[in-house]
């Protein structure tokens, strides 16, 4: 199981739905005055020993296999059909348990196998049996994502509330900053619309970081632009001897994603990377597909400093990522021959 505490609530509720079964199907046979005696020969204790490994084998698949992998929104077909593997395997496991392993060690098996239907038999029963093995552990299942998700939002939302906080201290007066900025723009419109124009540039900026991007996720499309605003000041400072190329494969649409991640990668390459050598250009890349999103850097750096330790915040974008994804991300990076790269994937 993923985690010890699952293990050991799965191990109990096994353990409850045998009791459970046996004292449902005893009780039934006191009180319809059908014979007990048969509970406890040797036969009907093989029998019931091996439904069960079938039960919670299927039990075992289906939590570790098919529902992580199809119990969906969008997969829920492709979970239907997975439940009639899994009626194969409930069959085959009695099958081998049954007719095969039983008769080979006891001379003892369940059906006879002369019987033409004896698959047909397997089958029918096995379409039966599998649905409560099934619906349990889908059950226990999204109990535990269920809960495991709750704990995330709550983390996700007190995380939020922190990094909200830190951003209300380092202001100092923010309306007052821009409407200082509107009125430079204002001002220089006519006489210097070029200069204007950067200053409505870093209004724009500085607004999205303030209060824009409060949200834990943002349009791709925002978060591309206000790339290139951050792109176009440190190529307005650095004039002709900024070397960074920027980018982007595939279609920018309606996706959506984490708030002030991506500047992450490209913050970290402009800081500490070199970015004025025509020798050795940075790159950044952005790779945008139907179900994710890759981000990859790669910049030349200074030998004498230990760069993997400014890093991008890789310890505090891996937590936020898992988080929002649990594993479903890949975050890694290198330094290797003075080049220091970078790369992220995400689902969108």
């Amino acid at each position: 199981m993923r985690l010890s505490k699952e293990l050991k609530y799965n191990i109990v509720f096994a353990i409850l739905l045998m009791v459970v079964s046996v004292t449902w199907e005893y009780s039934n046979d006191v009180i319809f005055n059908q014979p007990t005696d048969i509970w406890f020969n040797p036969g009907s204790i093989l029998l019931f020993t091996t439904m069960h490994i079938a039960y919670f084998s299927v039990y075992t698949i289906n939590y570790l296999v098919f529902a992580p992998r199809f119990l969906k929104p969008n997969r829920i077909v492709e979970y239907g059909l997975s439940f009639i593997v899994m009626v194969f395997c409930f069959a085959g496991i009695r099958f081998l348990l049954e007719e095969v392993l039983l008769l080979a060690l006891f001379d003892f098996h369940n059906y006879n196998l002369d019987r033409p239907n004896i698959v047909a038999i397997y089958l029918t029963d096995s379409a039966v049996y599998s649905i409560r093995p099934c619906l349990f552990s889908s059950l226990m299942f999204l109990f535990f994502r269920f809960n495991e998700n709750k704990s995330k939002i709550h983390q996700i939302q007190l995380e939020h509330q922190d990094a909200q906080m830190a951003m209300l201290r380092s202001q100092i007066s923010p309306h007052f900053l821009f409407n200082t900025l509107n009125g430079f723009y204002s001002d220089l419109y006519e006489d210097k619309p070029e200069t204007a124009d950067d200053i409505l540039k870093l209004s724009n900026l500085l607004r999205y970081v303030t209060y824009d991007a409060k949200e834990n996720y943002m349009p791709l499309h925002k978060e591309i632009a206000f790339i290139k605003d951050y792109l176009y000041f440190y190529k307005k400072r650095y004039e002709d001897e900024f070397y960074v190329d920027f980018e982007i494969k595939g279609e920018v649409e309606v996706q959506k994603v984490p708030a002030l991640m991506l500047i992450h990668f490209v913050e970290n390459l402009c800081k500490h990377g070199i970015i004025n050598d025509a020798a050795q250009p940075a790159n950044i890349e952005v790779n945008i597909n139907q179900h994710s999103l890759e981000i990859k850097t790669e910049n030349a750096v200074d030998p004498s400093e230990n760069y993997m330790d400014k890093g991008i915040g890789t310890k505090n974008i891996k937590r936020r990522l898992e988080l929002l994804f649990g594993e479903r991300f890949t975050l890694h990076s290198v330094k290797e021959k003075g080049v220091y790269k970078a790369y992220l994937k995400l689902p969108l």
